[in-house]
């Protein structure tokens, strides 16, 4: 095959990724911009919603646009389109939310921010190469730090950003050395050329001892294990959410989280997930091995971030605190899946279990997290923010419909069903199920039941806020509150969408499985069944018959 021009090649990618760049370019004349006028709020936030749509239709427009997935450094598959709608639909979500939350003075740098984290979330969700990858990271986590100072400048939002800051690039480094190794292991950087080589040719091509794989494989879980709140990098989190504005609390709670599992799935599940009985087990002897370690360790992470996430979330009563502890149990729960997805195949298309419920579980989670989230902006005023449990008491009787959407985002939290919540669950725990063969089904089977329980144990503290919203009296001091219809339409979207998607599965269901088969595809070029590449390459090096051996 005829490598692809590099010129072409560029065209291709500066073509799919139009909508970051228009996102980014509208960020950096707003920031321009802001040095110079000032403006009001209103008219930032009308710009920013403008761009978000406007990424949106281009997004549609390329839907069938393609790059070389052996020389793009992004990717217009099934997960980049449907993860970088999702960033852009939550996007306007958290608009919404967010857009009477910052003064005039500093709105243009606070909204240039804001879709600077969303351009670096969609190109995390496109990338195909690791330095490429990690410039997304950077990008999220970058403007994230201006957010979190420019709202509300006080000790304890300095304090936040302080933590959040520090260790956001303790974590790069980390992810750094991982990549490197990961890098090391066939002296490629491209995403789809690794795993097919590490598949494929492991036999064939002098790749290292798979001890390098598995210090490429503990320091990239760290460095992102940071981003989606698992234990043990999870302490930041209530500290950083509770000394943060609301609106900020959300944003932490689903992007940081959305883009980590993102990655996650891009640089590890595909690379080396696998089923047992795939392959010959001499061929696979090298990547069976770290496909084992890495399921026990998303495994024990998953085990210990959810059941510490839910017991702490218990004792707490100040709501901030509270999602905090619930957002590293959610990150537990989807841990379960990240472990089953080093189990699935990358060549059948029945074998997507584990990556298929990360990715609908991440869907479910963005609409009940920003939903619950805000309800408690849109209740709060300066004079009056709704800080704990007990500022909720009698909400169903003082004001219903605001009752009925916590409600609603709290069952769908909890996994009752017909909630969306509920099944993005049900596809976790069953794809722990679903590999549970072998010599470790035990240990699937033991995960599955211990998510199961934490499930039960989450469903206590969120039902905890319904009994006081529907059966305790009022305070003495009420709410007063007086939500905007942006936010009021935020809210009414992520209610009724965790009720729609749980009654109606199928577009969701749908689009996790499509996204889950191209996040580990091999392109259409190479993908030959393994047996049938090992073949064709003895056959190559085979002298021709009748050759005269030299």
């Amino acid at each position: 095959m005829t490598p692809p021009d590099a010129l072409v090649v560029a065209k291709q990618t500066l073509l799919v990724l139009s909508p970051e760049l228009l996102l980014l370019l509208v960020a950096t004349v707003m920031m321009t911009a802001g040095a110079f006028v000032t403006l009001p709020r209103r008219v930032w936030a009308g710009a920013t919603a403008g761009a978000l749509v406007a990424a949106m239709v281009a997004l549609f427009m390329l839907r069938n646009e393609t790059t070389d997935p052996y020389s793009s450094v992004a990717l217009n598959d099934a997960l980049s389109g449907y993860a970088r709608f999702a960033f852009l639909l939550t996007g306007l979500i958290l608009l919404g939310l967010a857009h009477d939350q910052v003064d005039d003075s500093r709105a243009a740098e606070f909204f240039g921010a804001f879709l600077m984290i969303h351009a670096g979330a969609m190109l995390v969700a496109a990338s195909n190469e690791l330095v490429f990858l990690f410039v997304g990271l950077e990008l999220v986590s970058i403007p994230t730090y201006l957010l979190l100072y420019l709202p509300r400048r006080n000790a304890t939002t300095q304090e936040a950003a302080t933590k959040y800051f520090f260790l956001s690039i303790f974590s790069s480094g980390l992810l750094l050395f991982g990549l490197a190794y990961l890098y090391g292991l066939a002296g490629v950087s491209n995403l789809k050329a690794l795993s097919y080589l590490i598949h494929w040719f492991s036999n064939s091509l002098p790749l290292p001892e798979p001890q390098l794989a598995v210090i490429a494989l503990v320091f990239v879980m760290a460095g992102l294990g940071f981003r989606v709140a698992a234990v043990p990098f999870h302490w930041y989190a209530p500290d950083v959410y509770e000394g943060s504005p609301t609106v900020m609390a959300a944003l932490l709670a689903w992007v940081p989280k959305g883009v980590g599992f993102l990655a996650l799935i891009r640089v590890l599940s595909a690379v080396f997930g696998w089923e047992r009985g795939d392959l010959h087990a001499s061929e696979m002897s090298n990547l069976s091995q770290v496909s084992d370690k890495a399921a026990f360790l998303a495994g024990l992470i998953a085990i210990i971030t959810m059941t510490l996430g839910n017991t702490v979330a218990l004792r707490q009563d100040n709501l901030k605190r509270l999602f905090a502890y619930s957002s590293i149990a959610h990150a537990g729960y989807m841990m379960v899946g990240l472990a089953a997805a080093f189990r699935n195949s990358p060549t059948t298309s029945g074998g997507f279990l584990g990556t298929e419920g990360i990715l609908l579980y991440l869907a479910t989670y963005a609409l009940m997290t920003l939903g619950a989230l805000g309800v408690i902006i849109a209740l709060s005023t300066r004079d009056r923010p709704v800080e704990t449990v007990d500022d909720l008491s009698g909400l169903a009787w003082t004001h219903p419909t605001a009752a009925l959407a916590m409600g609603l985002c709290l069952f769908s939290l909890a996994g009752v069903p017909p909630m969306a919540g509920f099944y993005g669950k049900f596809w976790i725990f069953g794809s722990a199920l679903a590999v549970a063969k072998g010599p470790d089904a035990r240990g699937f089977q033991l995960l599955t039941i211990i998510g199961v329980l934490n499930a039960a144990i989450g469903a206590y503290y969120y039902l905890r806020i319904l009994m006081k919203m529907t059966f305790s009296p009022a305070p003495a001091r009420p709410l007063m509150p007086r939500p905007s219809w942006a936010a009021i339409l935020a809210v009414g979207a992520c209610a009724s969408l965790s009720l729609g998607l749980g009654l109606i599965t199928a577009p969701l269901v749908n689009a996790s499985h499509q996204a889950a088969i191209s996040a580990v595809a091999t392109p259409e070029v190479l993908s030959v069944a393994p047996a049938k590449s090992t073949a064709i390459m003895r056959e190559r090096e085979r002298p021709a018959a009748g050759a005269v051996r030299r």
